[in-house]
C-alpha cells in the first residue's frame, strides 16, 4: 500500500520552512532573541519586559522549542545553539523575509499585468542589506579602495537612504569622511538620528537633494571614491540602458578623476552548474526571483563590462568576497575610471 503519510511530510515541507522562516524573523525582529542571547528568561518577564501578549508569545515560543529554536525548563526559555547560528545571520531574514515576504506574496497578481511591480518593505531591505554587507560589499569594498592610485579620503554616495553604509564605512576606516545625496527628507532625518548616534556627526554629511540636482549643482565636493553598491540595476530597471549610461556619464563629468566602485550579481539563475551551489539555491535563487518582480534588472558580467565600456569607463579591477563567506563568484565588484 502507498505510503501516503510519508510523501504528505515531504509535500509539506516548503509549507513548514516557510512557517519556520517568518517566525524565526519575529523573533528576531520583536527583540525576543536578543532579550533571551543576554540570559534565560521566563514568559512572564519576557512578556511584560517587551510588551508582548502573554498568551500569543507563549505560543510563539512553544512552536520555536518544537523546531529547536529555543529550549524550555523549569519554566525557563533559553536559546539554543542552532538560534545562536541563526541570529548570526540575522541579516539575511531581516532582508528577505522581512524586506520581501509581501514581494512573494504578490508573484501570482503580478504575473497577471505587464507593468505590475510587487511592493517591498524599502526600510527592511535596507536595513538587512546593510548587515549583509558586513560578510561581503564592505570587505569587498575595501579590497577594491586599496587598488586605487591614492588612499581613499572623501567617499559619495548618490541616493544614500539612511546612510547606514555611509556609517559602516566610517566606522571601519577611520580616515574617510563620507557625503550622501538623499531625496527623501524623512530619509535624511532618519539619517541625520543614525550618524549623531554613532558620534560620526563630524565626518558625515547628508544633502536632501534629488541626484540629478544634486550632480547639476555646484556643492563645493571633491570625492575620489563613489560607491554603488546595488545600484546600477535598480537604475536599469526603471529608466533602461541608457538612463544608466547617462547616470555614468553625468557622475563622470562632474568629478572626471573619480573612483568608482559598483557591486552587482551576475545574473547566471538559467545556468543549471552554478544553480547546483548550496548557497546559489539558498540564496540566489529566491534573491533572482524577487528582481523579476520588483523593477529591478539583474545581467551578466559579460553585459556589465560591454556597458561600462560604452559609457567611456575602464576596468581597473575587479574582485568578488571572500570564498569564505561566498564561493560562487556571483557577486562582483568592478573599480572603474573614466578612460582617457
Amino acid at each position: 500500500m502507498m505510503n501516503i503519510e510519508q510523501d504528505l511530510v515531504a509535500a509539506l515541507e516548503p509549507i513548514r520552512q516557510m512557517t519556520l522562516a517568518i517566525c524565526v524573523n519575529h523573533f528576531f525582529e520583536t527583540g525576543v532573541y536578543r532579550k533571551l542571547e543576554a540570559g534565560e528568561c521566563d514568559l512572564d518577564t519576557l512578556s511584560r519586559s517587551l510588551d508582548l501578549e502573554r498568551a500569543r508569545l507563549g505560543g510563539l515560543l512553544g512552536y520555536l522549542r518544537n523546531e529547536n529554536i529555543v529550549s524550555h525548563d523549569k519554566g525557563v526559555y533559553a536559546l539554543t545553539d542552532k538560534a545562536r547560528l541563526l541570529g548570526r545571520y540575522s541579516a539575511w531574514y531581516t532582508m528577505l523575509v522581512g524586506g520581501y515576504t509581501e514581494t512573494f506574496v504578490q508573484v501570482g497578481e503580478c504575473l497577471k499585468g505587464q507593468g505590475k511591480w510587487a511592493t517591498r518593505d524599502v526600510g527592511k531591505v535596507g536595513i538587512g542589506s546593510c548587515g549583509i554587507s558586513h560578510y561581503d560589499a564592505i570587505p569587498l569594498t575595501q579590497r577594491l579602495m586599496a587598488k586605487m592610485d591614492t588612499p581613499a579620503r572623501t567617499l559619495l554616495d548618490l541616493g544614500c537612504g539612511n546612510a547606514m553604509y555611509l556609517v559602516e564605512f566610517c566606522k571601519t576606516m577611520p580616515q574617510l569622511r563620507a557625503y550622501g545625496v538623499e531625496p527623501s527628507r524623512d530619509a535624511c532625518l532618519s539619517a541625520e538620528r543614525i550618524i549623531a548616534a554613532e558620534g560620526l556627526s563630524d565626518r558625515i554629511k547628508v544633502i536632501n537633494k534629488s541626484v540629478r540636482d544634486f550632480l547639476e549643482g555646484k556643492e563645493d565636493l571633491k570625492p575620489d571614491v563613489m560607491v554603488l553598491g546595488f545600484v546600477l540595476h535598480e537604475i536599469l530597471g526603471q529608466e533602461g540602458k541608457a538612463g544608466v549610461i547617462d547616470f555614468l556619464k553625468t557622475v563622470t563629468a562632474r568629478y572626471p578623476a573619480i573612483n568608482l566602485i559598483v557591486i552587482e550579481v551576475d545574473n547566471q539563475a538559467a545556468n543549471p552548474t552554478i544553480m547546483e551551489h548550496g548557497l546559489a539555491k539558498a540564496y540566489y535563487n529566491p534573491y533572482y526571483l524577487i528582481h523579476e518582480f520588483t523593477e529591478q534588472r539583474l545581467m551578466t558580467d559579460a553585459w556589465w563590462q560591454s556597458l561600462y565600456e560604452e559609457a567611456g569607463l575602464k576596468i581597473v579591477n575587479h574582485d568578488y568576497p571572500d570564498e569564505a563567506v561566498d564561493s560562487t563568484r556571483l557577486e562582483i565588484g568592478y573599480l572603474l575610471k573614466r578612460r582617457g
